[in-house]
């Protein structure tokens, strides 16, 4: 090898260990799509909010009101505001992909305590009534404590019984301030923010007719499956993983009668979001407003 290749093969390995040096650090700088260092950048750019979210005050959502509170109107686009719900029941779902018609139909027509679906108007229950109900525990571990990982490889483990507990619920009247219900916020309001994910709702307003109006359909929106009733009926069914959606389901053709009129939801969350809408509509398609709405 003669005395000028042996230069030029020095100078091109320089520049060769150069560039990848430049390169290297580019890379360290700049890191690759998808690698763990740019999860952790995003994650801390968007914290605080979701800190802040979690952190939203109960009564930015709902004015308390007692059992003897003026009657309420729905909103000017036919919004029911006034419900009166009860503490969520723990059902801590890992995920949503179990809200099948079976599955809703199953949870949330369950009887969880003494008079939960009565259709009698004077056994409805009041704000401050409290009951003991018997519900799943949270599962350790996981999302919100929805536990869950599953057994090493080649483990054959049947699943275990969930363990449960004993919570005492306590009834809540509320306005909502918006034309949604935010359950969610409802569920951190009212456990000091222990409760947010894996829960089942069940609420109920009174509507108030001057006289019988046949043939209205009610119009429901929720996050996520629901299961809703009039005067002890069952008239719609919401079931699988959705959005809240404005009149997302229709009920048959039903009559409002002169007097007091139950309705009565029940909604189940898994780790997400969960709100509900109601509003009813006459059978010409126009949205009903002549009735007042009551907590009892």
């Amino acid at each position: 090898m003669n005395k000028n290749f042996k230069t030029i093969l020095a100078v091109g390995l320089t520049a060769v260990l150069v560039a990848c040096g430049s390169n290297k650090k580019v890379v360290e700088q700049q890191p690759a799509e998808g690698s763990e260092a740019e999860p952790q950048v995003a994650r801390e750019s968007i914290d605080p909010q979701r800190r802040a979210n979690r952190n939203v005050a109960f009564d930015q959502y709902f004015n308390e009101i007692k059992p003897d509170a003026a009657p309420a109107k729905p909103d000017d686009k036919g919004f029911i505001r006034r419900w009166t719900i009860i503490e969520p029941i723990n059902k801590p779902n890992s995920g949503n992909t179990v809200f099948t018609d079976s599955y809703i139909l199953a949870e949330l027509t369950k009887e969880y305590f003494p008079g939960q679906f009565t259709a009698d108007i004077n056994a409805l229950p009041k704000a401050g009534d409290k009951v003991i109900v018997e519900s799943e525990a949270p599962r350790a571990g996981g999302r919100g404590g929805f536990g869950g990982g599953r057994p090493g490889a080649g483990a054959q483990a049947a699943p275990a019984a969930p363990a449960t507990m004993k919570d005492t619920l306590e009834w809540h009247s509320v306005d909502s301030k918006l034309f949604n219900i935010k359950l969610i916020r409802f569920a951190q309001g009212t456990s000091n923010g222990q409760k947010r994910y894996g829960l089942i709702f069940n609420a109920f307003t009174v509507i108030n007719c001057d006289q019988d109006i046949p043939n209205v359909r009610l119009a429901a929106g929720s996050n996520a499956s629901s299961i809703w009733w009039v005067n002890g009926e069952q008239v719609l069914k919401l079931q699988a993983d959705r959005r809240m959606v404005a009149d997302d389901g229709m009920s048959k053709r039903i009559t409002l009668k002169k007097g007091k009129n139950i309705v009565r939801g029940a909604v189940i969350n898994g780790p997400g979001m969960s709100d509900m809408c109601v509003r009813f509509y006459n059978e010409d398609g126009t949205i009903l407003k002549n009735y007042t709405i009551t907590n009892k």
